[in-house]
């Protein structure tokens, strides 16, 4: 591993600690590091014989254009089915029928998203289709906000374990390149399992009954970060307009068909039809810039600068090589493996990105294996999780959707959330197919 890559890997860790401690955005710390990494790249070219010289040209082009087009479309055309009341109506007729089975309610955000992935959405549409609407239901019930927004993107992620979806088909293509063969609906249902384990650990942990709401006490409750509430407004101003919510409906469902069937671009297709909607509704769309979430947008374009930098430099293939050449030992490196996929998955914000990455290597090493099934789940299910991770776009979305006093105990929850399943579950998914090998 040369200089730069190991500057790369130290500045990724200081500017999420910074983030934490000191408060700042951690998109803005990403533009800084990788402004660093570009003057430093100068330098340790001109130093040493060997060495890539990074450019503020070549870095920028890893700006996420499609990326942040998605996160100002989804936004801007849900803003007209709340704005217009449906969203309301909607969400108080939900709560109406679900009357006090509470403990059940995560449950339909996790079983709507798992089966629009299953089905062949890539799972960030999915996420972001379910992630505003579930904001909505958790206005009603503020303890349930946060582990219905867990539920409903796990569910969505898990999903894309399915053959038939573009992870799913990655998986299938690498398994062909390597000539191996695997069950790949054993794989999804052993991801599902995986997920909905984890889904009822964290109905457990945040149960509402464990959420003490310490508003109107008049001395400070203590409690862990990861127990405090964390509330939407509950105030709905917004009066229902039935034509005007009819016709964000109608928006919002054209928006669902093309692009789960049509395979359309995502951010493109909601902001043409946020627009269209604007054309027709000018009264009700004013001010609808404010709708957009700016800090979630600053959030991933400096970190994915940052990450694609690092890609460009060859640091995730170093750190791979760097692990692989430690041992000889199968089980070893099973667990280096799905340690290291899970943890870049927590880093990189395109899981599938990830995914793409690491499988080939679990095919050339574990290709001949009884369990490659086993073993495909136990890299891949522990990664799929880690999308909550607040530098992803779902929990950048989640941050979002918060109330703005709450973003940053939202932002600690998520994090925490995800950088605990590094140590935790990709060992727990091992357990058995080390046993079997």
């Amino acid at each position: 591993m040369n200089l730069l890559q190991v500057l790369s890997l130290v500045l990724l860790v200081v500017i999420l600690i910074l983030a934490v401690w000191r408060h700042v955005n951690i998109g803005l710390l990403g533009f800084s590091a990788t402004a660093v990494l570009v003057m430093a790249s100068a330098k340790i070219a001109d130093s040493s014989a060997t060495g890539m010289v990074l450019s503020s040209k070549e870095v920028l082009h890893h700006f996420p254009g499609a990326i942040v087009t998605l996160l100002i479309g989804v936004s801007l055309l849900f803003s007209h089915l709340e704005k217009s009341g449906g969203l309301s109506w909607f969400t108080n007729k939900i709560y109406a029928k679900m009357g006090h089975y509470t403990h059940v309610v995560p449950w339909i955000g996790y079983f709507i998203g798992f089966a629009i992935s299953t089905a062949g959405a890539f799972s960030t549409a999915s996420i972001t289709l379910l992630v505003p609407v579930i904001a909505a239901l958790g206005r009603k019930h503020p303890r349930l906000f946060f582990i219905c927004e867990m539920a409903a993107i796990i569910g969505a992620n898990t999903g894309a374990l399915s053959p038939i979806n573009p992870t799913g088909q990655v998986i299938l293509k690498a398994a062909k390149d390597a000539q191996v063969e695997y069950n790949p609906w054993l794989v999804w249902l052993l991801g599902t399992v995986i997920s909905i384990l984890f889904v009822i650990a964290l109905q457990i942990v945040f149960h509402e009954k464990r959420v003490v709401d310490t508003d109107n006490t008049d001395k400070p409750v203590k409690g862990f970060l990861l127990l405090k509430p964390i509330k939407q407004e509950i105030c709905d101003t917004h009066q229902l307009q039935p034509f005007y919510a009819i016709c964000s409906t109608i928006g919002v469902l054209i928006f669902l068909l093309l692009v789960v069937f049509a395979k359309a671009n995502v951010g493109l297709t909601a902001l043409t039809l946020a627009v269209v909607l604007m054309l027709f509704f000018p009264k009700n769309s004013k001010d609808f810039v404010k709708k957009i979430p700016w800090n979630a947008v600053v959030v991933i374009s400096g970190l994915l600068v940052l990450i694609n930098t690092m890609i460009q430099i060859d640091t995730m293939k170093a750190v791979e090589h760097g692990l692989l050449s430690l041992t000889s030992s199968k089980i070893a490196l099973l667990f280096m493996l799905a340690y290291l996929t899970t943890f870049l998955s927590n880093v990189e914000s395109s899981t599938l990105g990830v995914i793409s990455m690491m499988i080939p290597m679990v095919f050339t090493i574990f290709g001949e294996s009884p369990q490659i099934s086993l073993i495909i789940m136990a890299c891949a299910a522990p990664a799929m999780l880690s999308v909550v991770n607040p530098i992803h776009i779902a929990g950048t979305l989640v941050v979002s959707v918060t109330d703005e006093k709450q973003q940053e105990t939202m932002f600690k929850r998520l994090l925490i959330i995800a950088f605990s399943t590094v140590p935790i579950l990709p060992g727990l998914a091992m357990i058995v197919p080390a046993l079997m090998m």
